[in-house]
């Protein structure tokens, strides 16, 4: 450093407040409004805008012809977990967490495609008849899992596991999935087992055959993987409403009860902790009880704690948007793919459930603003967006092809080089999954809608539609129409305020920066 001249050593935004929170909900509240109120004041990127439609294309494609996404067992074909790894057993989250996205995307397309057909074909096969439920690895394939690590053993379970799958099986039944409501219901009753046994407060791993703990806590004195109870919970949830049976319902409220007390500790795993979230406005909504709206307040609170909220500008991390990106656990280095995009997922869901509930302005604030970023930000996983000297010489598992359109499972700040861990088969659903909660087929008229911020009652009549857009009056976000020029030309944008809509003026052709938090209506 020159002599005689000020060298800013760390720059500060310091939220001041005599608030005294007296319970875990009132410190969650506290932390989001401090934190939503320093995050307007922040110097922020622009988002990163990208042509999704194209790019879940690309990653279709890819997914369809390239051999090294692919094993095959007992004549049927399994997604690798990363590119070329054809020594780690077909494992039944990687298949599931491509095939919903999956499916939502080709709904939204109305199109079939056959790498849905070939993930279709095999699920079933995970079903083990020794515990009746589907379990992680292929059974089939036991006997190769090496023993490298904890879960890589014959019936270990890790506990959020065993709900994850379960989880993408009840979402797909929820979608008219015939097949997939039967394995499904055949399978929750060994969860309900195991969360008695263990009175709803999971261990690390354990034995699926005996139930003996193997891992009691992730480190000494912290306690096992405390989202569980929400995972489980939401696991119930779904099977309560394909069945309406309510003992499922009773099992969901059990088991939220164990998140009581943890504040900012219900954190294990980003995705999980999201999904908890969701699930708990939801049985707010069915019981109208504030302690799981509260409690839904301390699990986004605890996302938000684990938040980048910076952008690298120096060495590999500046080619990479990680403003408000979220770590996958609290003591992460990286951020991740595939927990990144069920983050996302999760808090649009969280923000539809929550529609017509008056939240905090942090959540108007805070959530939104994730789902925007996160839109920008999740394309940059894909190693054909990225510069070739970040992406690391050796990787762990498989291969890295950098041309593939599969994402990176881990992406680091600094000079860390990035797809340590591979290049992950399981988080190519994420194109799939923001095309169909982000754009909006008006088939009948011709044209599509984007919007990069989440948006409510959408209601389409013969010459207009109406829609709320979500978030904070403060806040801007980017709408853009696409579809026959014919079509375009007659389109008009207008929003509403104090009574009347105003017509908006394009920033670039059918492009609009609009405010938030009000009513929009198109015209043609």
């Amino acid at each position: 450093m020159p002599a005689d001249k000020e060298v800013t050593i760390t720059d500060a935004f310091v939220w001041l407040t005599n608030a005294i929170p007296e319970n875990d909900h009132e410190k969650a509240l506290l932390f989001m409004d401090c934190f939503a109120k320093i995050y307007l004041l922040i110097p922020k990127p622009e988002s990163k805008r990208h042509d999704w439609p194209a790019i879940a294309e690309k990653v279709i494609g890819d997914l369809h012809f390239n051999k090294g996404c692919w094993t095959q067992t007992d004549g049927f074909a399994y997604l690798n977990a990363y590119v070329g790894d054809y020594k780690t057993p077909a494992e039944i989250m990687v298949q599931l967490a491509v095939k919903l996205p999956l499916l939502e995307y080709l709904q939204w397309n109305e199109s079939q495609h056959p790498v849905y057909e070939e993930l279709d074909s095999g699920i079933a096969a995970f079903y083990d008849d020794r515990v009746k439920t589907i379990v992680r690895w292929h059974p089939s394939l036991e006997d190769d899992l090496d023993k490298s690590e904890e879960h890589k053993r014959e019936m270990v379970m890790d506990s959020w596991y065993l709900h994850h799958p379960l989880m993408n099986l009840g979402r797909l039944a929820q979608k008219s999935s015939p097949s997939e409501k039967r394995l499904f219901l055949k399978s929750v009753d060994f969860a309900i087992k195991v969360a008695h046994h263990f009175d709803y407060d999971w261990p690390v791993f354990y034995k699926m055959t005996t139930l003996e703990v193997l891992k009691k806590e992730t480190s000494p004195g912290e306690g096992g993987e405390k989202d569980v109870p929400g995972s489980y919970a939401h696991v119930m949830w779904i099977a309560w409403q394909l069945t309406k049976e309510k003992r499922y319902l009773n099992e969901a409220i059990r088991a939220v009860k164990n998140l009581h007390g943890l504040g900012f500790d219900i954190f294990y795993q980003a995705n999980n902790t999201a999904f908890a979230a969701g699930t708990l406005m939801e049985l707010y909504k069915e019981t109208n009880d504030n302690q799981f709206l509260r409690l839904s307040y301390c699990c986004l609170a605890s996302i938000f704690r684990n938040v980048q909220l910076w952008d690298c500008n120096y060495g590999h991390g500046k080619y990479f948007p990680g403003f408000f990106s979220v770590f996958p656990l609290n003591d992460a280095s990286y951020t991740a793919a595939y927990e990144e995009f069920e983050v996302y997922t999760a808090l649009v869901h969280y923000l539809q459930e929550a529609k017509d509930i008056d939240l905090p302005f942090s959540l108007q604030v805070l959530l939104p603003e994730f789902i925007r970023y996160a839109v920008g930000r999740l394309a940059y996983y894909y190693p054909a967006m990225l510069k070739k000297d970040m992406l690391s010489d050796e990787v762990k598992n498989g291969e890295i092809k950098k041309d593939l359109w599969v994402p990176l499972e881990d992406v680091y700040p600094g000079w860390d080089k990035s797809g340590q861990v591979g290049q992950e088969v399981y988080g190519s659903g994420i194109p799939f999954g923001i095309v169909s909660r982000q754009y909006f087929k008006f088939k009948d008229h011709g044209f599509i809608l984007y919007i990069d911020y989440p948006i409510a009652n959408l209601r389409i009549g013969k010459k207009s539609a109406t829609f709320r857009i979500l978030g904070h009056a403060s806040l801007t976000c980017t709408l853009k129409l696409s579809g026959q020029k014919q079509m375009l030309e007659k389109i008009r944008l207008f929003q509403k305020e104090k009574s009347v809509y105003n017509k908006l003026a394009p920033q670039q052709p059918k492009s609009y920066t609009v405010p938030c938090g009000r009513l929009a209506k198109i015209t043609w």
